[in-house]
């Protein structure tokens, strides 16, 4: 029986064939799944790491040593402590740093301090500004930022000390000789991105400025205590899928044993949770998205079976009636399937890669069983039919399942989308497959008698090629279940298309939003105005660059170049030139300036009644550092000269004269400044002022409150502008850098969507709200460009003394969210629709082989020419895949209705789906075309 079945093989190879390649297919669309989730595991990895956060990577331990008892610093912690942080795939740094103060002081302040930094290997991860790198004992290098700062250059010689802090005087004291100090050189870092920095970033100067020196240099200090860190980094392709359950394993038990000094600090827990998430995400949609394909390319071994054994039911119905058993006749039937089915899915698993991908076993296997069972149920069931039936190849008619089918696809159609409208779970994941299916089976029922209806109206007006293929499709079994086939591919992929380009749309609508401009700079900036300077110094006019800083809920921009840089949220939005006019009206009056290194008022007190009211000036420095209050001491009765030092040699800009007022006063305060530093003023409420002869006179009324006792030159608005998307707070107040001293605002405009912020924000202008604030702590800097701004401009903003620690484009935006978890699952819809369209094509290859041509010779014997025989098989072919098209385009559009993915809402661009389905059919119009053409 073995060797008949070998025989029947070699003699009819061309049908073993198409079962091979369908089989091979089938294993293929099921392997696809796996292989495209290690793919996305891959590409999830990758974007996480690629946007992690230097805390997310490094793997920090640190302690404080105490030194010896003559000032040096053990080595125990060097020794040890480099071991806990040894993480698979990581690199290790070592850094050393403590505080210094100026060796000719004998007491400083914390404004006054330095630190000196050791970091290994530091040369070769800086750029060289100006001098050199670090050669010898004493040499020390300092940062763009620093140097700028405290006004050194290359060969400048300093003596510094260590810094040890007295809790009595709440100063720092010296803690011991001077040590000399050259610096030879200013860098700038090579990446500041890069994770060699640590959580720290790139030559921060966070606090105080850091003086980079070598190991030899730190010996030469005497000091009391070190901060020393090991950081540790990953080396290219130590965070992969493939060592996720190492790192994880290693967390773990450097939790269990961490304790005591020298705890280890990181973040990197936190990004892999973040891509377990992801991960999780693709796995909750991808196995939702093969199953109606895996059940598509069943359904085409079927056809492809069907055809096979119909085809030789004349020889299976000689062998019934010359008195084969029953299991004789079935291995006949199946071994003739069976033998390339195996073939065919050993092919298609090698050729998808699943011998190197996890898990593309199970899916094989249920691909291959599934196939299998399909084959031999559909070739047993064939020639399980009458010895009269097989011999005259005639079909037996196998009841109303049709029918049955499609109501029970439509009962569980409607069940998956009540659980999608609801909580989820279940079958919500197949709702959109199963809407399409149930739109299939009612294709497939109603076909047949609506080919029919319209065969015999064609032939009653004449037109024989098409009544003879509307008849030949409605008696053709395998006609209704080619077009179910039809139906499903072509909806398949059109509703895979609009998913696609639905989440297409919102992930560039997103990243928009996100980004806030097309490309942003992190920067590292010591105050706001340096921010400000820099940017306009590296854009004078405002046609590619935007200072910004970050606040809580708000952003504070540089108003002039808003409408360059600035990408608004999709949809109708208000002219961004006309609301940079909003929040930054024009100056009025000449900005009030100091210069020098000390601050000298005259004030005459000529209404006092308390002891406990001080008088302080704020000034912004025009080099750039940050904003200075001098606290010129208690304001008394009569004239006094008040006095206080000020870093103003450069010059100053003074933002405010301030009376620090009494809460519970109940007498006015009257003064007069004599030769006032500006000739026009800003009062606050309730107080009263005149200028005559340069000399400020004011009287404030009693009490305490928001913005009272100060006294602005007026060369801006008095009232902070704001843009917003909601209503100021009832006291008309508004927070821009301290919450606790907010400023007098008002509402410029309401709009209903802001750049970055979205629905719910503030915009203000920055320049405008530095001078009405008073804070100086460093600001979350950002820099915003546009498409055209010069490659230069970030070594611009660099000379004038910015780090620019990151670079993130909108672009990379839109590709972080294309690379998350659910962007990538989603995507394998379309995966799954082409492969869809290829088992359809299959199907038409399979389902027009078996097409019998002796009706056609019987009508040939009757007179029809052979040129209009030629045709109707081509006709009817492309007319089932015609009808296909136009059902697909309802069966799509009802499962988008019923049930498209929670991450998807609104309704999808007509572009995309329409030229899926247009494309689809037409290939496999011509695939049908082609096919039965040959049968001319």
């Amino acid at each position: 029986m073995t060797a008949l079945v070998l025989g029947m093989l070699r003699s009819r190879w061309t049908r073993a064939l198409v079962v091979a390649v369908l089989t091979a297919l089938a294993t293929v669309a099921a392997v696809a799944a796996p292989v495209y989730l290690d793919r996305t595991d891959r590409r999830i990895v990758a974007t996480e790491l690629a946007g992690a956060a230097p805390g997310e990577r490094v793997i920090s331990v640190s302690g404080t040593i105490e030194s010896n008892g003559d000032g040096s610093i053990p080595p125990t912690f060097e020794r040890l402590a480099g071991g806990r942080v040894q993480a698979p795939g990581y690199t290790t740094v070592f850094s050393d740093q403590f505080a210094v103060q100026p060796a000719e002081l004998e007491m400083a302040t914390a404004e006054q301090l330095g630190r000196v930094v050791y970091r290994e290997d530091l040369c070769a991860h800086v750029v060289v500004v100006a001098g050199r790198c670090l050669m010898g004992t004493g040499d020390a290098v300092l940062s763009v930022s620093a140097a700028r700062h405290l006004g050194l250059q290359p060969g400048a010689a300093l003596s510094l000390a260590g810094a040890q802090y007295d809790t009595i005087s709440n100063r720092y004291l010296r803690a011991g000789p001077g040590a000399p100090l050259t610096v030879v050189g200013i860098v700038r870092a090579l990446d500041g991105t890069e994770p060699y920095w640590g959580k720290g970033g790139a030559l921060s100067d966070t606090g105080s400025p850091a003086f980079w020196a070598d190991r030899r240099t730190l010996a030469t200090f005497v000091r009391p205590a070190d901060l020393q860190t090991f950081d540790a980094y990953p080396r290219p392709g130590a965070i992969g899928v493939a060592h996720l359950g190492e790192l994880r394993d290693w967390l773990d038990a450097a939790a269990a044993r961490d304790g005591g000094s020298g705890q280890i600090n990181t973040d990197l827990g936190e990004l892999l949770d973040r891509i377990d998430t992801r991960r999780a995400d693709a796995r909750r949609i991808v196995p939702f998205a093969v199953a109606p394909v895996l059940v598509l390319a069943w359904a085409v071994i079927v056809l492809a079976v069907l055809a096979a054994t119909r085809a030789s039911r004349y020889e299976h119905g000689i062998i019934a009636l010359r008195g084969v058993a029953r299991p004789g006749r079935w291995w006949l039937a199946v071994g003739e399937t069976l033998v390339p089915m195996l073939a065919g899915a050993l092919a298609g698993f090698s050729a998808a890669g699943g011998w190197s991908t996890p898990g593309a076993q199970l899916y094989a296997a249920v691909a291959v069983l599934g196939a299998v069972l399909a084959g031999v149920v559909a070739a047993i069931a064939t020639i399980s039919a009458p010895v009269s039936a097989l011999l005259r190849r005639v079909d037996v008619r196998g009841g109303r399942w049709g029918g049955r089918l499609a109501l029970i696809a439509a009962v569980a159609a409607g069940t998956a989308t009540v659980q999608v409208r609801g909580s989820g779970g279940g079958v919500a994941g197949l709702a959109p497959a199963l809407v399409l299916l149930a739109a299939a089976l009612l294709a497939a029922v109603a076909g047949p008698p609506l080919a029919a209806r319209l065969g015999r109206l064609a032939l009653r007006r004449g037109r024989l090629t098409a009544a003879l293929a509307g008849l030949s499709l409605a008696r053709r079994p395998s006609a209704a279940r080619l077009l179910a086939v039809l139906v499903v591919a072509l909806s398949s992929l059109t509703f895979a298309a609009a998913a696609t380009a639905t989440a297409q749309r919102q992930q560039r609508e997103r990243a928009d939003a996100e980004a806030g401009a097309p490309v942003v700079l992190s920067v590292g900036a010591n105050s706001r105005r340096q921010l400000l300077d820099a940017v306009r110094a590296a854009d004078p006019d405002g046609r590619y660059a935007m200072a910004v800083v970050r606040l809580p809920g708000a952003l504070a921009v540089d108003a002039r170049a808003l409408a360059a840089t600035a990408l608004w949220p999709s949809g109708p939005h208000p002219d961004a030139a006309a609301l940079a006019a909003l929040l930054h009206p024009a100056e009025h009056g000449e900005r009030a300036l100091v210069t020098g290194t000390t601050l000298s008022l005259d004030v005459d007190a000529t209404r006092l009644d308390r002891t406990d009211i001080a008088l302080t000036v704020t000034l912004a420095p025009l080099d750039g550092r940050p904003t200075f209050t001098a606290e010129l001491g208690a304001l008394v009765r009569g004239p006094h000269t008040y006095r206080a030092p000020m870093p103003c040699r450069p010059g100053c800009r003074l933002l405010q004269i301030g009376v620090r007022l009494a809460s519970y006063g109940t007498q006015p305060v009257s003064l007069t400044v004599h030769s006032a530093p500006s000739t026009a003023w800003q009062y606050p409420p309730g107080a009263t002022g005149t200028v005559s002869g340069g000399d400020l006179s004011v009287t404030f009324p009693p009490g305490a409150g928001p913005g009272s006792g100060i006294l602005r030159p007026d060369d801006g608005p008095a009232v902070l502008p704001v843009v917003s998307t909601g209503p100021l707070p009832p006291d008309g107040l508004f927070a821009p850098f301290d919450l606790e001293r907010p400023v007098p605002a008002t509402l410029a405009a309401t709009v209903a969507r802001l750049p970055r912020l979205g629905r719910t924000g503030t915009l203000v202008d920055l320049d405008y709200a530095d001078r009405l604030a008073t804070g100086s702590a460093s600001p979350a800097a950002e820099v915003w460009l546009s498409p055209s701004a010069p490659p230069s401009l970030p070594d611009a903003l660099a000379v004038s003394g910015l780090t620019i620690d990151a670079r993130r484009t909108v672009a990379d935006a839109r590709t972080r969210l294309a690379g998350e978890g659910s962007a990538l699952g989603l995507r394998f819809y379309l995966v799954a629709g082409v492969l869809a369209v290829v088992l359809a094509g299959a199907a038409l290859f399979s389902g027009t082989v078996e097409a019998s041509s002796g009706d056609l010779k019987a009508l040939r014997a009757q007179g029809l020419t052979a040129r209009r025989a030629a045709t109707v098989e081509p006709v009817a072919a492309v007319l089932l895949v015609l009808v296909a098209g136009l059902v697909a385009v309802p069966a799509a559009a009802a499962a988008w209705a019923a049930a498209a993915p929670p991450p998807l809402n609104g309704l999808p661009p007509a572009g995309p789906p329409a030229f899926a389905l247009a494309a689809a059919a037409l290939a496999l119009a011509v695939v049908a075309a082609l096919t039965t053409a040959r049968r001319r």
